[in-house]
């Protein structure tokens, strides 16, 4: 083995190992306590600073593959790269990720070192975040809303539950190299031989979660929520197709003639 295919491997290995052993467990617990609204500003901080430092593991690795960029360049590509959703802070939220675990580790970010962020959002600091009712809420100039939910489970939920098999799938998906699925979120459980399950998929199809903070209609806030001074809103993450409808009408009553 090359030095520098032991360089990579050893890389690759790193990388896995903090995702398996690391990452994922906390997003796991992140997760169940967002669920139940039972999140505290500690454990979302915490949360926030192993995803931060995913970024120095993925560039580890990009590093090794003979990719060179600045840190500060991968963190400005990574929602793009590593397909983090979400209509809000679009291709921005490791940014933002990143900069609220500096401004913990700095009290306040130095607008002269990072300018962009404060054009962007203004000053930010380690009581940027604020726990409200169980649910943790990041203020800044013109934004308001739940961090956890649009900001944090989707970048952990883009880096957690891959399947690789060695060396060449990790350093495939450090490149960037795979394939995203756009509109997943409809779960492909049912059988679509068996017409018995159409009803409760029509239930599902029919009120999907929002792409931005994961909940139903009834259930989201987004409307509360501000982004660059406007109003959010409840945006679907799967909006059926009307050859959908139709199918599944059809098997819901024999009676239904398509229009």
């Amino acid at each position: 083995m090359t030095q520098e295919n032991s360089a990579l491997y050893q890389a690759c290995e790193d990388f896995e190992h903090f995702i398996k052993y690391i990452l994922e467990p906390a997003k796991n617990d992140l997760e169940a306590k967002v669920r139940k609204n039972e999140i505290s500003l500690h454990q979302a901080f915490g949360a926030n600073l192993i995803l931060a430092h995913s970024v120095d593991y993925l560039q580890a690795v990009r590093a090794a593959d003979g990719i060179t960029e600045t840190r500060k360049e991968l963190v400005a590509t990574f929602d793009a790269k590593f397909s983090v959703p979400g209509a809000y802070l679009a291709n921005r939220k490791m940014e933002l990720v990143d900069g609220i675990n500096n401004a913990l580790k700095h009290i306040r970010i130095d607008p002269a070192r990072y300018k962009g962020l404060g054009e962007r959002y203004g000053q930010i600091s380690f009581q940027s975040l604020m726990e409200e009712e169980g649910r943790i809420f990041c203020h800044l100039d013109e934004y308001r809303f739940d961090y956890c939910r649009v900001v944090l489970l989707p970048a952990l939920n883009a880096l957690s539950s891959w399947d690789f098999e060695g060396t060449d799938d990790v350093a495939r998906f450090a490149r960037g190299e795979y394939i995203v699925v756009n509109s997943s979120w409809y779960p492909d459980i049912y059988d679509p031989d068996d017409p018995s399950t159409a009803i409760d998929q029509m239930i599902e199809i029919c009120n999907p979660p929002c792409i931005n903070c994961d909940q139903l209609n009834d259930e989201c806030l987004c409307s509360k929520y501000v982004f660059a001074g406007e109003s959010g809103r409840f945006e679907p993450a799967y909006t059926p197709t009307a050859g959908e409808i139709d199918e599944l009408m059809s098997h819901i009553s024999p009676s239904y003639r398509r229009s």
